[in-house]
């Protein structure tokens, strides 16, 4: 019978530790490996066939078996069976013969064939293997004939061990299927919640979560090693309200989205892009001191400046003011965040289309223009 659809991450779930730990449970060692020879010498040596033969009629007598013979076959089951007892108990300490008996069972689960075939099966086998040894002629006495049939029991009860788990594993595999989807929807769902549906960055919740993790790990290195400077920009476009006038909303729409994509082009893979809300856009940039926070400030803002949108029947030119502010010692994300704003107006006061960095709440002082 073939089991090769089951899933290898359900084979997997049998590592070495769960393997040992399973043998050990039931007794099962090194000796019980060499005793299993001797059985497979003494007891099932050219017999196998007849062993098999032996036991069928019982099974064929379970209610389940007319599954069994439709999705298996008689003749495929009996082939298999006759091949496990001529290697009888060898490896059983092996991934590989736990795996084969766990796919085995799992295939029966899939077939909707009752786990009581199986379990029938390994009893018939271990009551023929017992009954041939109190009828064989042993060399040695009685006491040498017990630890043999001790092996047969420890290893049929590891038989129905592997029968049972591997039945569970389909069911397993569906479960396991089913909290990926959920955990995949889940992932989904927050990423949708966390980012403005307009321009694809985060939204204004996000952004302030974000800023408020930031800024506290930003103080928490600075009290062990002084490090891990943060600076934010705030940026407004000017004179949106006159290309809402001008164009309609929907265009102004694509001016967002346009604006939102060269910030993106503009900044660095782990910085913080978001949308404050309106025109406005915040970057948060951590381990990043004011002079290189220029840098990308003018960055962003000549993107903008010198990339207009191109529509089908007009070309909008766009800039933006940008304040700039570095996190000051003890400083909460409120501070932070007006201090840039002050900072981005007094930007839009002296002309616009510029970056102010922010000194205090109260001041600021502006960037000359590029």
């Amino acid at each position: 019978m073939s089991a090769k659809s089951t899933s290898p991450r359900a084979a997997r779930r049998f590592d070495k530790a769960r393997i040992q730990e399973a043998i050990s449970v039931l007794g099962l060692n090194a000796e019980h490996g060499k005793l299993a020879e001797r059985i497979r010498a003494e007891v099932i040596n050219g017999k196998a066939d007849a062993m098999v033969k032996s036991c069928f009629a019982a099974l064929a007598r379970n209610r389940g078996f007319s599954l069994m013979e439709r999705n298996i076959g008689i003749e495929s089951f009996k082939q298999a069976w006759v091949r496990r007892l001529q290697c009888y108990g060898q490896g059983f300490d092996t991934p590989e013969y736990f795996s084969e008996r766990l796919e085995t069972a799992a295939a029966f689960a899939r077939g909707k064939i009752p786990l009581s075939i199986l379990q029938l099966q390994h009893c018939l086998t271990q009551q023929t293997m017992v009954n041939s040894l109190s009828s064989i002629k042993l060399a040695e006495d009685a006491a040498t004939v017990q630890p043999l049939v001790d092996c047969i029991l420890k290893l049929t009860s590891l038989e129905l061990y592997l029968a049972a788990e591997g039945y569970r594993l389909p069911e397993i595999d569906e479960l396991q299927k089913a909290l990926d989807g959920l955990r995949k929807e889940t992932s989904q769902l927050h990423r949708e919640a966390s980012t403005d549906q307009l321009t694809g960055m985060m939204n204004y919740a996000s952004l302030m979560e974000t800023l408020e993790h930031q800024i506290n790990a930003a103080h928490n290195d600075r009290r062990q090693d002084g490090g891990n400077p943060l600076c934010l920009i705030m940026i407004d476009l000017d004179f949106f309200k006159k290309i809402n006038d001008t164009y309609g909303h929907v265009i102004g729409d694509f001016v967002l989205r346009h604006v939102a994509e060269r910030i993106r082009a503009a900044v660095r893979d782990f910085d913080k892009a978001g949308r404050f809300g309106g025109e406005e856009f915040v970057i948060i940039m951590t381990n990043t001191e004011l002079e290189l926070a220029k840098v990308i400030a003018e960055r962003i803002r000549k993107g903008v400046m010198e990339t207009p949108l191109h529509l089908k029947e007009f070309t909008i030119e766009v800039t933006i003011s940008l304040g700039l502010a570095m996190l000051k010692e003890g400083e909460r994300k409120e501070a932070l965040l007006e201090r840039a704003d002050a900072a981005m107006y007094e930007a839009k006061r002296a002309g616009r289309n510029r970056i102010m960095v922010a000194k205090d709440t109260d001041a600021s002082q502006a960037l000359p223009e590029l």
